[in-house]
């Protein structure tokens, strides 16, 4: 089906051209800032723009595809990255994995990481964790009912943790919101070193909790590309952001969606597809 494009996306679109032909010479180019252009775009037309330049690249032959993918797959999956998007990263592979410009051994990599992509996706419900907290009560993330749940993954070892609970610490938008009952922070441990995680001071307001089933690690429920990371849901546990390493982000996320908690899920993911990306 032909997209119908906006003057604005057909400038991205335009420039998309001019990025796949300088890939096909083989002349330094820079990506980032493309993708950057796109996801500075409303969703929906950011999604539109980002399958037109995977359609481009395809049409343009294996060589300007597979450069296109490896310049962008590091930048929309890498966490700690100012690019980092999932929904275009989910796009990525997908597009990836039925490309007619690869052959079938070619597309085999997109295809193995399609369940990783998909697993806990934006939109999606995400998956249950079962987890025991200190007192050694166990409980389900599926049964907090606040508006939105904050996941902190972390791990007492990890001094980039170390960092950000100093700051989840002392950080009064989190706690105001905990406080109005609008959201649960729910800490999650997802190792086996329980001496460490017992011992370690956890903010008050937070839910210090271990995957004591160990799922998160062994059946890999949830794709840990680094830590800390965290993950928002609504409600009705449907992923809002995933994967994500900046605190910052995670607060403008919040701020945005404050008065946001009767809207559908689409909306969230409008609303917090343009924050900025400044760690």
């Amino acid at each position: 089906m032909k997209l119908q494009l906006s003057n604005t996306l057909r400038l991205i679109v335009v420039g998309a051209m001019t990025l796949i032909n300088a890939l096909a010479w083989g002349q330094m180019v820079n990506p980032v800032k493309h993708v950057e252009h796109i996801e500075a775009m409303p969703r929906h037309e950011a999604l539109k723009a980002f399958c037109a330049m995977l359609d481009e690249a395809n049409v343009a032959g294996k060589k300007v595809y597979k450069n296109m993918v490896a310049s962008c797959e590091e930048m929309l999956s890498e966490p700690t990255w100012d690019t980092h998007n999932e929904e275009l990263f989910k796009l990525l592979i997908e597009h990836g994995s039925t490309a007619s410009c690869l052959n079938d051994n070619e597309r085999l990599r997109s295809q193995s990481l399609l369940e990783v992509v998909r697993k806990n996706a934006p939109g999606t419900i995400v998956t249950d964790i079962e987890y025991e907290t200190l007192d050694g009560s166990h409980h389900r993330l599926s049964d907090i009912s606040t508006a939105y749940t904050l996941i902190y993954f972390n791990d007492p070892e990890c001094f980039s943790c170390a960092k950000v609970k100093e700051r989840l610490d002392t950080c009064s938008t989190l706690k105001s919101l905990v406080s109005d009952g609008m959201l649960t922070v729910l800490g999650i441990y997802p190792y086996d070193n329980t001496q460490e995680w017992h011992l370690e001071p956890f903010p008050q307001y937070i839910i210090n909790g271990w995957d004591f089933k160990q799922e998160v690690e062994t059946k890999q429920t949830y794709d840990l590309m680094t830590m800390p990371l965290f993950y928002l849901l609504d409600t009705d546990k449907r992923v809002i952001v995933k994967n994500e390493a900046s605190l910052n982000r995670m607060l403008k996320a919040i701020t945005r969606l404050k008065e946001m908690e009767n809207s559908n899920i689409d909306a969230k993911l409008d609303a917090v597809f343009q924050i900025d990306k400044s760690r």
